[in-house]
């Protein structure tokens, strides 16, 4: 029995293969001719072409409509923050060692929301998906509660990415880099989080904390690794960690820079078993730093030793070998796990020498001994521990009679003692430095303290805001890149306005006036203020049949300036 005619036509695909071996792809609608007995072209239509020695069908451009002159497309973005963002991430290289370190879905992810917070001056991340539909990212979906929820969870388990993204930063170092290392800690309420614990809350509001240890490049003023901690770990038992990681990060020869809540006995001579490089603020009243201050006295007097970028701080510099001892863990050697070992190492004892800093100090000292002494006549028996150290040290107490009366006075002897060191303090380093560098290295550490107020304040930091300690660790890994981004960003706005001081001859009057005027410009405005400025700038594209048009908000001369001096090219 013949098939039935159903007069429909049918759909297939013809391939014409050109002389240069593109073959071309044409889709065929075909029917049956039932007088003619055969099969006809209806309609034929170009797909698209095969290039030569390829296997993928590239796709033909579609035809501009006839006859429709209308708009088809249009949008408008905020653009001019953004591409100042974006330039950051293309500079600095932020960009590039996020994405080779994770995923391609959760790089874009990450440096949406790392520059939606120093976009938006740290708001909260509820907002983000409304900030995002004005302001283009890398990840163009919507970054919803859920999708930056799971991205924390899976970030902060990826510890694998997390640490070559911090190798990734410290190949951008070269040799010899200065390395601040100090702590800060975040308060919560949370009961999820394991990590928080009661310990010394250096935000002073009697909360939890969990502890945050940073590594920060004093050079290049970029954060390079960062690590959390139970809040109750002290600061002075928290550096053995750090040396670990410092291998991982393959650093050439770096010098760490700490303050004197990491200096102990201990701590030195794990630097200098490990051969790695520090520098670090003691404690003038241990034994033997007052012998190298007395030592140094005569030194200090002399005009040779005034710093020549502070004249009122004066230095000098000792060599010692110092003695450390240590159980040994392991046997080897001919020495058996156990005993105890003294090890000697060259070390450099810079001291410096302040009358500001002496008066200052002074004046607090009697006025903390008054206070004391008011309060024992007042009858108060309770003394912290420093507060009662003073007491037995500085006071004398007694009392005339059976039953007498109590007189407090003063132990001038051992006061006259303490103030001999007021005015004076130390640095020690195991590596050969000049007294000002060293100086200046550490004076470059208090940096970090600023990058932890700007995490805390303007990075949306002061708070955990997660209900797991995975999610927190993704969560602050976030932070971190965003932090890069400020402080790369700060660095080049610095560097602007080191160029606007300069004077140079090819520049003109009208030159120099603008610079001028950019110059007081950014002095009268912090960085969050910079770039909402720069936000008003939006960018409209039309899309019409005959053509694609686009542009931006115009912008002043200074304005422009600046940007070309940044380097930044509005799209």
């Amino acid at each position: 029995m013949a098939k039935q005619i159903t007069g429909k036509t049918h759909v297939g695909e013809r391939r014409e293969k050109r002389p240069n071996g593109d073959i071309y792809v044409y889709e065929r609608i075909t029917a049956y001719n039932e007088k003619t007995r055969k099969t006809y072209t209806v309609s034929q239509k170009l797909k698209g072409k095969i290039k030569s020695g390829t296997q993928e069908i590239v796709p033909t451009r579609p035809k501009k409509p006839k006859g429709e002159k209308g708009v088809t497309d249009v949008t408008r973005r905020h653009t001019g923050l953004t591409d100042i963002l974006e330039w950051v991430g293309k500079v600095s290289g932020i960009d590039d060692d996020v994405r080779a370190s994770f995923s391609e879905g959760d790089a874009a992810k990450m440096l949406s929301v790392a520059r939606y917070w120093i976009g938006s001056g740290g708001n909260t991340l509820p907002r983000l998906e409304s900030w995002q539909v004005m302001h283009p990212l890398p990840y163009s979906e919507a970054i919803t509660e859920d999708v930056y929820s799971e991205l924390f969870k899976d970030v902060g388990r990826n510890e694998e990415g997390v640490q070559r993204y911090f190798s990734a930063r410290a190949a951008r170092l070269g040799e010899s880099p200065v390395l601040a290392f100090d702590s800060t800690t975040i308060s919560t309420y949370s009961e999820n989080q394991s990590e928080a614990r009661r310990g010394f809350n250096k935000d002073g509001d009697g909360l939890n904390t969990i502890k945050l240890l940073t590594l920060y490049s004093v050079n290049a003023r970029e954060p390079m690794a960062f690590a959390k901690q139970p809040g109750n770990i002290p600061d002075v038992i928290s550096i053995e960690n750090t040396l670990t990681q410092l291998k991982c990060l393959n650093l050439k020869k770096p010098l760490i820079v700490t303050d004197n809540g990491y200096y102990s006995q201990k701590n030195m001579m794990e630097f200098a078993l490990r051969n790695v490089k520090f520098l670090t603020l003691v404690d003038p009243n241990i034994i033997w730093v007052r012998d190298t201050v007395d030592a140094l006295r005569t030194a200090l007097a002399g005009m040779s030793s005034t710093c020549p970028f502070d004249p009122s701080i004066c230095g000098a510099t000792l060599p010692r070998m110092h003695q450390f001892s240590r159980v040994r863990q392991r046997s080897r050697n001919d020495k058996v796990a156990g005993e105890k070992e003294t090890v000697s190492r060259r070390l450099y004892v810079h001291v410096y020498y302040s009358p500001d800093n002496e008066a200052k100090k002074e004046l607090a000292f009697r006025k903390d001994l008054l206070e004391l002494k008011a309060q024992i006549e007042g009858e108060e028996s309770e003394f912290t521990k420093s507060a009662q150290k003073k007491i037995d040290k500085y006071l004398t107490c007694s009392r005339k009679g059976r039953g007498g009366q109590l007189k407090v006075g003063f132990n001038d002897k051992a006061i006259v003692e303490a103030k001999k060191y007021f005015g004076y303090f130390v640095l020690v380093s195991n590596k050969t430095m000049d007294t000002f560098t060293a100086l200046e290295n550490y004076r470059l550490r208090e940096k970090i303290e600023e990058l932890f107020a700007v995490q805390k304040g303007r990075l949306d930091g002061a708070r955990p805001r997660t209900w797991y300690p995975d999610n927190l660790r993704g969560r602050q890994f976030t932070q971190f890149v965003s932090l890069g981004y400020h402080c790369f960003l700060a660095k080049k706005i610095k560097e602007v306005q080191a160029k606007l001081e300069k004077k140079e001859p090819e520049k003109t009057k009208s030159l120099i006036k603008l610079e001028k005027k950019l110059k007081n410009w950014i002095a009268q405005r912090s960085l969050a203020q910079i770039l909402d400025w720069f936000d008003c700038i939006e960018t409209t594209k039309v899309r019409t049949a005959i053509g694609s048009y686009r542009w931006s908000t115009e912008s002043v001369a200074r304005d422009r300036l600046f940007l070309k001096y940044l380097g930044v090219e509005i799209k």
